[in-house]
């Protein structure tokens, strides 16, 4: 199986962290998050995987050591300006199979080898994960109909709704829809897709995901990550990791 991972992304948001390293070398509790999604990666079945660099992409190849890492093929694909969540996908190589795409500062638990098995049970053109998430409303929430009657009054509602988790599963006819150079947007690909009326799927992920887009969601990773390596690595990658061995390098956060 096939992966795509976008690691080209500045990480503005998350500095100083990112003042000295790139965002997909940020540490997760001592190990660089891209680390810990190709080795999720390779412990779900996948055997290639494409890196789009773009900021310090010298710095991301290098802490690879060449073009096999943990018994992954890895190659490597340059950004000369930032192409977007899709516009990368037009300097790979046409894909032959059903692809998973994902962003490279998540930290999840998800199947991985399940997803791919929904998607192409599903036969979408596209299956997008999803995560569910929650804001708590600190005051009593009113709504009003035309005449400013009240109609609903809520004390301090929890609003649920589903956010893009950043990973995608793409079927080889997407290609066709995707500029020929420039910044394209997954959203906007999808929304092309849906026009000429091809499938998208949902998938909810039930488990954990966090984004590490700022200080504060790396903190809250950074925690559920120390407390529980087995959910998210499986218990040999853990081991190994504890052992202080396998194949991951720890890079200073700066």
């Amino acid at each position: 199986m096939r992966a795509v991972v976008l690691a080209g992304g500045v990480g503005r948001r998350l500095r100083p962290h990112t003042l000295t390293i790139p965002k997909p070398l940020v540490p997760i509790d001592g190990i660089p998050i891209l680390h810990i999604i190709l080795t999720q990666l390779q412990s779900a079945g996948f055997t290639h995987v494409s890196l789009s660099l773009g900021h310090q992409a010298h710095m991301i190849e290098a802490s690879f050591g060449g073009n096999r890492w943990a018994d992954l093929e890895l190659d490597f694909f340059l950004e000369e300006e930032p192409l977007g969540t899709a516009g990368p996908l037009a300097l790979l190589p046409p894909f032959e199979d059903s692809t998973l795409v994902m962003n490279a500062d998540l930290l999840t638990d998800i199947d991985f080898a399940d997803l791919i098995t929904r998607h192409k049970k599903s036969e979408a053109a596209a299956t997008v994960a999803l995560s569910r998430q929650h804001i708590d409303i600190a005051h009593g929430v009113v709504e009003l109909d035309e005449d400013h009657r009240v109609t609903d009054f809520r004390e301090k509602p929890r609003l649920s709704f589903l956010v893009s988790g950043g990973i995608y599963v793409l079927e080889p006819t997407l290609r066709r829809l995707l500029p020929t150079r420039g910044r394209d947007d997954m959203p906007a690909l999808l929304d092309r897709a849906r026009d000429e009326g091809e499938r998208i799927e949902g998938h909810v992920i039930e488990g954990d995901w966090h984004d590490i887009g700022t200080p504060e969601q790396l903190n809250r990773a950074t925690a559920a990550f120390r407390a529980d390596r087995v959910r998210y690595l499986g218990r040999r990658a853990a081991a190994e990791l504890g052992a202080g061995t396998g194949a991951f390098q720890e890079v200073g956060s700066g």
